[in-house]
């Protein structure tokens, strides 16, 4: 079933096991609550003045007040920072977003774009988008999840990056023109991450529209690129203490995470860059772009140890950045973490990835973090479908995927049921402890992200008006590390 997102989406989908709510921030008198409201004033500080002063471009110049266009021309942060904004509970800010992406983006256009930047912003933004469509409230159309106007957009977006793949390798080139393909004298070089990261949303494109090409792309660039590993097994990823979290090294992890925290508080954000035997920056990579990768680590090992020093990490990057960075019209990269200079870009990630992940640490019961006990049935062209049960999986832009959308538009009978009878499963071995299943929608803070009343899709008269359970029913068993490929506490193998 997993077999089409492999390893990568997998990893990114392993369930950790949490420690007991209401641990670790009382502990030592952090208010959670003023700073999950600062982060929110955060996020509108920088996305009003983008809409003020840069929309239609792609990002935010806040040193100038103005805009420019960087890695495309999509209005690239308005893409980036929608499912922010549902994550925020705004959901009638995500429904005019929604409208004007419709009207206003355009992929046929002569530009020179980044195949890997347009894939996790754009591709992996609108995937995203549409499948928290229904959530906002949005009036999805009949067929939905398996039909959309998002949907359609990312299946556009998509189509434009295809002829990067057409090497002899399958390894896709870094560039490619939107309107005429791949420049004759495009590099061959490129990143690990430009290769490797596809899968998982040409995967969920491919198995929302039922066009194989997008994962057939995306396996074949996959393979190679392990196939070119190294002589002892890497490919030159960096790993953070969050990918040791995820495969339930948590002490490691929390070791790794102090070293970067360390770094952290003695320049007020992360180099790029940092000499280990110098304990200092290195020349020319002493900048901080207001990367999220430390906040995205401490979020996720918050989840899993209730370890008061990760909010407080959390409290340190509210406050850095404030204090650093914020202008009059949003917030600027750092240019030199030694005496805090500022550049004159804010790069889309800030809204998509920064403070999405400082959110999330400071709230514990967004709908993100669902454990299974609660979901959404709806019906589609192929039957039923089990959505919105947690579990989401984070793409490198930290745009969240739904798994469980993957088996909505499936027309193999035998593949069609698979998570809804996951679902009685569950629910069947804990009936007798009386964990009851209630589907209802989880909500943000804010707005509440509530389903339209009634909506044709939703499956109706199945509603179980219990007590939400405060155990996760979908939990992963225990597994060796090479079984834990796992989505919904279900794990599956690789086989290829």
């Amino acid at each position: 079933m997993l077999r089409s997102l492999g390893s990568f989406l997998c990893l990114w989908a392993l369930r950790l096991t949490e420690a007991p709510a209401g641990s670790g921030a009382a502990a030592r008198g952090l208010d959670v609550a003023s700073y999950r409201e600062r982060v929110r004033a955060m996020f509108y500080h920088a996305y009003e003045h983008y809409l003020e002063s840069a929309f239609p471009y792609d990002e935010l110049r806040p040193l100038t007040c103005d805009g420019q266009d960087t890695w495309g021309s999509f209005s690239l942060t308005l893409i980036d920072a929608l499912d922010t904004l549902l994550i925020l509970g705004n959901v009638s800010e995500f429904q005019r977003v929604v409208n004007v992406l419709q009207e206003g983006v355009d992929f046929d256009i002569d530009v020179n774009a980044s195949v890997f930047e347009t894939n996790i912003r754009v591709v992996g933004g609108l995937l995203s988008a549409h499948l928290l469509s229904k959530k906002a409230g949005v009036a999805v159309e009949a067929g939905w999840p398996c039909s959309g106007p998002l949907l359609r957009m990312a299946e556009e977006a998509a189509r434009k990056l295809l002829p990067a793949f057409q090497t002899p390798t399958g390894m896709p080139y870094g560039t490619v023109n939107l309107l005429h393909g791949v420049n004759p004298g495009e590099t061959p070089v490129t990143c690990t991450a430009g290769i490797g990261t596809f899968i998982v949303e040409f995967a969920t494109l491919s198995h929302l529209t039922g066009d194989p090409v997008f994962e057939d792309v995306a396996r074949k660039a996959l393979k190679a690129l392990w196939k070119n590993r190294s002589d002892i097994g890497l490919v030159n990823v960096a790993l953070f203490p969050l990918s040791q979290s995820l495969i339930g090294d948590v002490d490691n992890a929390m070791r790794t995470f102090l070293n970067y925290y360390t770094v952290w508080k003695q320049f007020g954000g992360l180099p790029e860059f940092y000499n280990i035997p110098q304990g200092y920056t290195v020349d020319k990579r002493e900048g901080y772009p207001l990367r999220p990768e430390l906040i995205e680590s401490a979020m996720y090992l918050y989840r899993a140890t209730r370890d008061p020093t990760l909010l407080e990490l959390g409290r340190d990057a509210v406050e850095s950045i404030e204090k650093i960075s914020k202008v009059d019209c949003g917030f600027a990269t750092i240019k030199d973490l030694r005496d805090h200079r500022l550049d004159n870009r804010m790069e889309s990630f800030f809204l998509a990835e920064t403070v999405k992940y400082l959110y999330l640490l400071f709230d514990p019961d967004n709908f993100i973090h669902n454990d299974g006990s609660v979901f959404d049935v709806v019906i589609t062209p192929y039957g039923e479908c089990v959505l919105n049960a947690g579990g989401y999986v984070f793409n490198t832009e930290a745009h969240p995927i739904d798994p469980a959308a993957l088996h909505c538009c499936r027309k193999r009978k035998e593949e069609q049921w698979e998570v809804e009878d996951l679902m009685r499963e569950f629910y069947s071995l804990k009936k007798n402890k009386k964990f009851p299943l209630k589907r209802t929608s989880g909500h943000g803070e804010g707005e509440s992200a509530k389903d339209p009343e009634d909506a044709p899709s939703e499956k109706s008269g199945e509603k179980r008006n219990t007590k939400k359970s405060t155990h996760s029913l979908l939990s992963c068993p225990s597994q060796s590390f090479n079984s834990k490929l796992a989505v919904l506490g279900q794990v599956f193998l690789d086989n290829t």
